[in-house]
């Protein structure tokens, strides 16, 4: 059997005080429920920081239950999006506080976003003048309309928080009726509002990308990253088959991966494999996508040349990765590197030249 997936316990924690302050559980219901606060988290001498620890999942989609049966607060997932408390930044939250530009702090978010819920997912896209976010939980996994609400309003309040700025969308979509409450969502989400689409996106001006962060600490910043993909690594290894899978995709992506080689390692058939990574809310294609994206950052931040990482990430010439990385991360190669003031002026220069 495939292990659970679990989710920040931050996340589980800050939802769970939440409802019992707004009135919408009592302790004994969440005790009932199996999901006391004390026995919740490990306080043994051995433990993690509670930043960094781990709960099944199954603790959040239950208090998304409880939060929503009978919908005492219909409007609910609004009310946890834009409710901001320092004390509950988790380990991905404490590193994009870091960040020197919201740009930045975006690409880590939509890269390492499995270190709050592996579940959720946002990608990116542009046009000439919008940067769209297009947010979904993964299928199969039974989060109620109130999560969506609460993952897409909390991007644009932490936003907020990050930079001292309001950040209002030129423009929203919502793969949902139009609620009762809906008069609540244009302080959020600006005028513009489009319900029953056939996604949940936010159009944001490209030109946020350049905000600056408040809190930003190079310092702390590189501590901080640390842990936290410290902490990345370890959930990559949580289940056994999509480590195997994962493994078998980075081996190979130099001279290309196909799903046949990979069920052959593996010794089970390609139904058998789609069904088992369909169960996990995944599939090839998007493994062999996550895993080319997680290298091409992490081995642009070590330094290495654009060429070089686009060969062994199998890409058929630079310019090619040049555009999938820039679609990923909304930025080139080039800005991605880290300024570290160790590297000669000539390899800058050399790495400069590579990336035009």
């Amino acid at each position: 059997m495939p292990k659970a997936t679990s989710v920040s316990a931050v996340a589980v924690l800050d939802l769970h005080d939440l409802l019992l302050a707004l009135g919408l559980a009592t302790a004994a219901q969440m005790a009932n429920a199996g999901l006391d606060r004390q026995a919740l988290i490990d306080r043994s001498p051995s433990a993690l920081p509670i930043q960094e620890q781990r709960l099944d999942e199954g603790c959040l989609l239950a208090l998304w239950e409880m939060a929503t049966r009978d919908l005492p607060m219909p409007e609910i997932g609004l009310v946890v999006g834009q409710t901001f408390n320092p004390a509950t930044q988790g380990v991905l939250a404490s590193w994009l506080f870091q960040c020197t530009r919201l740009g930045e702090a975006l690409q880590i978010f939509q890269t390492h976003i499995a270190l709050m819920n592996p579940s959720e997912s946002w990608t990116c896209s542009e046009t000439d003048e919008h940067l769209l976010l297009e947010f979904s939980f993964a299928p199969g996994k039974p989060y109620p309309q109130a999560a969506t609400e609460r993952s897409m309003s909390a991007l644009l309040r932490w936003s907020q928080e990050m930079t001292g700025e309001p950040l209002v969308p030129s423009a929203c979509e919502f793969s949902y009726p139009r609620p009762a409450y809906h008069e609540r969502y244009p302080p959020i989400f600006g005028q513009h509002l489009q319900f029953d689409a056939p996604r949940n996106c936010l159009y944001l001006p490209r030109a946020f990308l350049q905000t600056p962060i408040r809190s930003a600490n190079s310092y702390l910043k590189q501590i901080i990253e640390e842990r936290a993909l410290h902490t990345f690594g370890q959930l990559a290894t949580r289940d056994p088959l999509l480590d195997k899978v994962r493994q078998l995709i980075q081996a190979n992506l130099q001279h290309g991966v196909a799903i046949e080689q990979v069920c052959s390692a593996l010794h089970v058939s390609r139904p058998t494999l789609y069904r088992r990574l369909k169960h996990h809310g995944t599939s090839f294609t998007e493994l062999v996508g996550a895993v080319r994206k997680d290298l091409a950052y992490r081995q642009i931040q070590q330094g290495l040349p654009v060429a070089v990482v686009s060969d062994g990430l199998g890409f058929k010439d630079v310019s090619t990765f040049h555009r999938a990385f820039k679609r990923w991360f909304n930025r080139s190669p080039g800005e991605c590197r880290p300024q570290a003031g160790s590297r000669s002026l000539g390899l800058r220069r050399q790495q400069d030249l590579e990336e035009r």
